[in-house]
């Protein structure tokens, strides 16, 4: 299934905060305006876990938190952000590998997009405070030569570290705490 968060018949500018998300059969012939569901009540990892267990594939979106790209990437959920515009013309548009168009960027996003494979946007904006040169293909699995990571010391969440910022300055998405900065991912703050 294509998931596409929206508001007012649009992409949902940010996927943290959006109330409705529409479902689509993975279907290019498909023409029906899918199945909008409400999901207000969830948190934002709840939403993706949602949408996981009702069979989506790919979600399209605006922008949303790097740590939720990496926990959608995780679930095995390809998402495509950093995309602008109606949610007729976007659908269609995604089938026909069109998203890379410059009407479809979400302000200060913009660059090509990769579409049923692989991580994130390609060069497109994986997040809404990142740059548009910043899609790095799949993010690394701790333990697996991950260099760098951040940690949350009371839940246990292990992200992979971005580049530029401190973990001390992102808190966990799980209990709000801030993270501290993991180095070798030996699993040793």
């Amino acid at each position: 299934m294509l998931a596409i968060p929206i508001l007012r018949s649009r992409v949902a500018p940010v996927l943290n905060w959006c109330s409705s998300i529409c479902l689509f059969p993975d279907d290019p012939s498909y023409q029906g305006s899918g199945q909008e569901v409400n999901v207000s009540h969830l948190e934002a990892e709840e939403r993706l876990e949602f949408l996981r267990d009702r069979g989506v594939t790919t979600l399209i979106c605006g922008a949303l938190s790097p740590e939720l790209l990496y926990y959608g990437a995780r679930l095995g959920i390809t998402i495509v952000c950093g995309v602008a515009g109606g949610i007729d013309e976007v659908r269609r548009s995604y089938w026909c590998n069109q998203l890379d168009q410059p009407q479809f960027w979400l302000p200060g996003c913009r660059g090509m997009r990769r579409y049923r494979s692989g991580y994130g946007g390609g060069r497109g904006c994986p997040g809404p405070a990142q740059g548009p040169k910043r899609g790095r293909g799949k993010p690394p699995e701790p333990g697996r030569g991950a260099a760098e990571a951040c940690l949350c010391v009371h839940c246990g969440l292990r992200l992979p570290h971005e580049r530029g910022i401190p973990c001390s300055q992102v808190n966990c998405p799980r209990c709000g705490r801030p993270l501290v900065r993991e180095s070798g991912g030996k699993g040793k703050p």
